[in-house]
């Protein structure tokens, strides 16, 4: 009988508990089940909590020393980074911009899940849990977010010195992936290069009308440099586009705008199958940043659904080695454009 109810799984159970100094007691008292592993998620606002709470931190301490991992994820900011500075001294910490979960895994087996108040007592109230199903999906939801995250090394790193450590991210949402290639044109200093190859013409005027348009104008107003690589039938599309764009926003009687340079080439794709990728469009801002779009051209009334994956980095070596094909590419347009001498 003994056997057979200690062999048996424990009764799921799950309470719900009110008010800071109840949650706060639950959770240490939950600490010293803690076996092998502690996985978290919380607001921003809630890091300062978790290191100057005396009792709290002092739970985390016990732990480290008892040799469970603790990890979690959550938002550096400008206005938290000491805080999490501190909290990285026990946690494997991890940066995700926008988490807004406020959760913790004990061992795989218990959750608690819990909202935050911005009164006196930021602790309203709390759910603890060791329901197999709910454990699961919040481990589940942890890992995702674990994943996505970047170390918080790194965006202290950021936050601090202004400047980005390098990386390498995959985009598949389209909305997104447009978002981010206008933000770059907006952004850039001094230069873009472009590299097109759509999959047919049409697809040009529903997905790239946008972008041409801000490229245009980094060369009118911002006095930029732009140079695009594409195949004659694409440059002929942009050509046209051009003069739409110019005269639709008036700058052909504009004096006062700040002149950069337009330059479109056109390569034979048919002579450099090998050395060209296949359907893509490759944009390098201020020769510090690409984005590597696969184009898909299988939803024709959708132009946004065509692009199904991307490549954003800041990786000087990835940045060069694009920058690479393109000025090989670009110096062998230009030969042909030379008059040959006789």
């Amino acid at each position: 009988m003994n056997e057979s109810s200690s062999s048996s799984p424990p009764l799921e159970r799950t309470e719900v508990l009110y008010g800071n100094e109840k949650i706060l007691e639950r959770t240490l008292q939950t600490f010293s089940n803690i076996k092998e592993e502690l996985a978290g998620c919380f607001d921003h606002t809630e890091v300062a909590m978790h290191v100057t709470i005396e009792s709290l931190w002092n739970g985390f301490l016990q732990l480290k020393r008892n040799g469970v991992r603790m990890r979690t994820v959550t938002e550096a900011t400008a206005e938290n980074i000491s805080y999490v500075k501190k909290l990285t001294e026990l946690f494997e910490v991890r940066h995700l911009t926008g988490v807004r979960s406020n959760f913790g895994v004990v061992d795989r087996k218990e959750c608690m899940l819990h909202s935050i108040s911005h009164e006196e007592q930021p602790l309203s109230h709390a759910i603890i849990s060791n329901a197999k199903a709910l454990v699961e999906a919040q481990q589940y939801l942890f890992d995702t977010l674990w994943n996505e995250a970047l170390p918080a090394e790194e965006k202290i790193m950021e936050i601090e010195e202004g400047v980005r450590p390098p990386f390498i991210e995959t985009l598949r949402d389209p909305y997104k992936i447009q978002k981010l290639g206008f933000d770059l044109v907006n952004s850039a200093k001094e230069e873009i290069l472009m590299l097109f190859f759509p999959p047919n013409n049409a697809f040009l005027r529903e997905q790239y009308a946008g972008i041409i348009e801000l490229l245009k104008e980094a060369v009118t107003l911002r006095a930029m440099r732009v140079r695009i690589l594409t195949s004659k039938d694409e440059q002929e599309q942009i050509d046209k586009l051009i003069q739409e764009i110019m005269i639709q926003k008036g700058w052909q009687q504009e004096r006062q705008v700040r002149v950069g340079r337009f330059e479109i080439h056109s390569v034979d794709t048919r002579q450099h199958q090998q050395s060209l990728p296949a359907n893509v469009s490759i944009l390098i801002s201020d020769s510090k940043v690409s984005l590597v779009e696969e184009l898909k051209d299988y939803a024709k009334n959708n132009s946004n659904k065509r692009i199904s994956l991307a490549t954003h980095s800041n990786s000087e070596s990835t940045v060069l080695t694009y920058i690479s094909i393109f000025e090989t590419l670009w110096a062998q347009a230009e030969l042909k454009l030379k008059p040959k001498k006789r």
